[in-house]
Parts: C-alpha cells; sequence; structure tokens
C-alpha cells in the first residue's frame, strides 16, 4: 500500500496531522498492478487525522482519482468526485472507488487526490495525495 502527502492547515502536529494511503486491488480484494478492463477491480483509499482539532472539523472530503496515461491523456474518476462528511471524535475514513471500464487499455500513473470544502462550501485547507505504483490495465 503506497503512503502519501498530507497537507493541513498550519497548525503544530499535535494539533491536527495525517496520513493517506492508496492501492489497486483486484476483483479477489488482493494488492495488484495488472488490471483487466473489463473486470472488477477498485483503488482502496484510506486516511486517518489525527490532533486535538479533529472535532472541530466541518465541512466534507473530496476524493479522486487521477489517472495519467503514458503516452498522454489525464482523467479523473469518478466525476464528480466522492463526498465524505467529516466524523467528528472519529478521524479514521475508508473508501474503495470502483474503476472497472474507466479506463481504457493501456499504461497509468495513479494518483489519489484528497481535498476538502468548508462548511460553507469553499474550498479547505486539508488534503492530500499518494502516488501509486504504475498499473498496466489490459482488455
Amino acid at each position: 500500500m503506497a503512503t502519501g502527502e498530507f497537507q493541513v492547515m498550519k497548525v503544530p502536529a499535535d494539533q491536527l496531522a495525517g496520513v493517506l494511503h492508496g492501492q489497486v486491488v483486484d476483483p479477489g480484494s488482493q494488492p495488484t498492478t495488472v488490471v483487466h478492463q473489463s473486470e472488477g477491480w477498485t483503488v482502496d483509499v484510506s486516511w486517518q487525522v489525527t490532533g486535538e482539532l479533529v472535532d472541530w472539523l466541518a465541512g466534507r472530503w473530496q476524493l479522486e482519482i487521477i489517472a495519467d496515461r503514458l503516452g498522454g491523456g489525464e482523467t479523473r474518476h469518478p466525476s464528480p468526485p466522492v463526498e465524505m462528511r467529516f466524523t467528528p471524535g472519529s478521524g479514521r475514513y475508508t473508501a474503495s472507488i470502483p474503476m472497472r471500464g474507466q479506463l481504457i487499455p493501456g499504461i497509468y500513473d495513479l494518483v489519489v487526490h484528497l481535498s476538502t470544502t468548508t462548511a460553507a462550501g469553499t474550498a479547505g485547507a486539508l488534503g492530500g495525495f499518494v502516488v501509486i505504483s504504475r498499473i498496466v490495465v489490459k482488455d
């Protein structure tokens, strides 16, 4: 499982910090780097925020997968991004993004992109990304 960067507001780490993980999973729930376009593969993502400010967070997470095809062409999945409400007191989140039929055959670099919106609907100051290993999508 790849681990990525997590950006938070400019506060000390004991008040707010986070970690983000992502991996490509085949239909048998095994990590993989080779998938078939028509099979039910997913990108599984987990993240956690910790610190004294977790209970004060309000708004929504926005999660998407950026697929950069070697030879050109970047796409984002799903569209619009998956939205999840902040969960006060927990700080732990998971999501599984279905990718069946989303990418044409080829070689891709995948990036998990996590961002936030505030309770007022404006862009938030939390987020991060995970660069997942290069994958091959077959017919």
